[in-house]
């Protein structure tokens, strides 16, 4: 018996115990609508008041996000952020063996006017990996520059941190602010 390539490919559909047909276009199609998406503007989940700080607005940045030392000012000493960060560890459970795989994160970023001590902006997070704090802080970096040079407005920045940053900015090295 020959097969003929009819362009279909059979899989599975889950619940029925049958499968369904669909053309390579299709899927092709499903991809890229998945993929437009995953870069559609996200609901702005950064507007929670307890994870930013009031003082920091689009009318304020020149005087906070965007001058030099702002956060050195406004974080809290590092004995202080030491104890948030072994409150949250012994919190999760997790072994003060480990502590050095983690970071006190901002859920959102002081950078980009998150709050310094809300605990309800603190959380702990991983340093390594495509969601670790050392790229989450790169792109902190990267966003606060384009906000200080008015390529784009804090909260589209809040916006970008706020959202699935991890998957949205795959790759950091090749971002310019005029395409985010």
């Amino acid at each position: 018996m020959i097969r003929r390539d009819t362009g279909f490919t059979e899989a599975p559909n889950p619940g029925t115990g049958r499968t369904s047909r669909t053309r390579p276009a299709a899927r092709a199609a499903l991809a890229y609508c998945c993929a437009m998406l995953a870069f559609a503007p996200v609901a702005s989940r950064a507007q929670r008041a307890e994870w930013l700080d009031a003082r920091v607005t689009q009318a304020t940045i020149v005087d906070t996000i965007c001058m030099p030392g702002y956060v050195d000012r406004v974080l809290p000493s590092f004995e202080t952020q030491m104890r948030q960060k072994e409150r949250l560890l012994k919190q999760r459970s997790i072994d003060a063996s480990f502590a050095s795989e983690y970071a006190l994160d901002h859920r959102m970023p002081v950078l980009l006017g998150g709050s310094p001590n809300s605990p309800a902006n603190l959380d702990l997070r991983r340093w390594e990996g495509r969601e670790g704090q050392r790229r989450k802080e790169r792109l902190a970096v990267y966003l606060k520059r384009c906000v200080c040079t008015g390529d784009i407005t804090l909260k589209e920045a809040q916006s970008a941190m706020a959202g699935d940053w991890s998957n949205r900015y795959p790759n950091l090295s090749s971002m310019s602010c005029s395409g985010f």
